[in-house]
C-alpha cells in the first residue's frame, strides 16, 4: 500500500500566490520540493484525501491515477480543499451510445468506477449543488458521515472520522482514521490541538503513518491550526503514549510560506528531531 501527497501547502500555497516575501521568492527561485501546492493526498489504488483545485495537474505530474477513485474523503468545505466544480465534469448522458455520434456533446465518453464521497453536512451540500440532479450519471454517491463512529467503506478500508479543532461552516472539520489491510493512517491537517475527544479517539490506535498539519511553522499560534511548537508537542506525545508502531512515520504537511524556511532548509532541520517534512510527490510504502 501506498501514500502520496498530491500537495503539502496550506491556502495560499508555497510560494505564496501573491507574496513576494524571502521565503516566497527564494522557493521560486530554487523550485524543486520547494513548490507546494494545496494539500490533498491519495492512498493507493483508489483513495482520495481531498480535492483541490490542483488535483489534476499534480496527479498528471506524479503519475496518480485520480481517475480511478472510488472513494474521495473530505476533511472540510475551505476552498482550498474542496472544489465541487469538477466532480460535475464526471457527468454523461444516461443514453447515450459508445462511441458516441457527433450530435452529442458532453464532459465523459467512457466507463468509469463508482466514486462515493464522504464528508460533513457542509460537504455534502456543496457537492450536491454541482451534481445532486445528475449523480447517477457522473456515478457518484454522496454519504453524510459522523463524526467518532467507525464507517466500513469496502475493500478491507475503514474509516473514522474524527472532529478537528478548525472552524468549518457548520463547524465540523474531519481529521480522518484509516484502517486498511492492517495499516491505519491519522490524516490530521486543519486542526489546532486535538480536542479531547478526538486524542481519546487517537489514543485507541497505533499508526504506521501520521500526518499532522504544521501550517504556521515559526510563527505565533492561531485557532484552528498548528504552529512547529504545537506539532512537536504532538510528537513527544505520539512518542511518550506510543501512538506509533514500530517504523511508523511522523509527517507534517499542509505548510504556509510564513513563518516556515523553504523545505531544503525545514526539512533536515526537523528530521534531526524525529519529523519528516513532506513535499508534493512524497510516496510513504506502507
Amino acid at each position: 500500500m501506498e501514500f502520496i501527497f498530491l500537495g503539502t501547502s496550506a491556502g495560499e500555497q508555497y510560494p505564496g500566490a501573491w507574496c513576494r516575501c524571502e521565503n516566497c521568492e527564494k522557493a521560486r527561485r530554487l523550485g524543486g520540493r520547494n513548490i507546494r501546492k494545496n494539500s490533498c493526498a491519495w492512498l493507493a489504488p483508489d483513495t482520495l484525501l481531498d480535492f483541490p483545485y490542483e488535483v489534476f495537474m499534480q496527479s498528471e505530474r506524479f503519475g496518480v491515477p485520480v481517475i480511478d477513485a472510488k472513494h474521495l474523503l473530505f476533511t472540510h468545505s475551505h476552498e482550498d480543499h474542496f472544489n465541487p466544480y469538477m466532480l460535475a465534469w464526471r457527468y454523461m448522458p444516461a443514453k447515450v451510445t459508445l462511441p458516441p455520434t457527433k450530435m452529442v456533446g458532453a464532459p465523459r465518453f467512457s466507463e468509469i468506477d463508482l466514486l462515493k464521497v464522504y464528508g460533513n453536512k457542509q460537504v455534502c451540500a456543496g457537492v450536491n449543488k454541482y451534481c445532486g440532479k445528475r449523480l447517477k450519471e457522473c456515478n457518484m454517491e454522496v454519504h453524510e458521515i459522523e463524526p467518532y463512529r467507525r464507517h466500513d467503506l469496502g475493500q478491507k478500508m475503514q474509516v473514522t472520522p474524527v472532529l478537528g479543532n478548525h472552524p468549518d461552516q457548520d463547524g465540523k472539520a474531519f481529521n480522518y482514521i484509516i484502517e486498511r489491510e492492517g495499516r491505519t493512517i491519522l490524516y490530521a491537517l486543519d486542526t489546532g490541538w486535538f480536542l479531547p475527544e478526538t486524542l481519546a479517539e487517537i489514543e485507541k490506535h497505533r499508526f504506521d503513518l501520521a500526518v499532522i498539519e504544521g501550517t504556521f511553522g515559526y510563527g505565533a499560534e492561531s485557532e484552528g491550526h498548528m504552529n512547529f511548537r504545537k506539532l512537536l508537542l504532538a510528537y513527544q506525545l505520539f512518542v511518550e503514549r506510543r501512538l506509533l508502531k514500530p517504523g511508523g512515520r511522523f509527517v507534517a504537511s499542509h505548510i504556509c510560506p510564513h513563518w516556515t524556511p523553504i523545505h531544503d532548509e525545514i526539512a533536515p532541520e526537523m528530521a534531526e528531531r524525529g519529523i519528516t517534512i513532506a513535499y508534493d510527490g512524497m510516496k510513504v510504502e506502507l
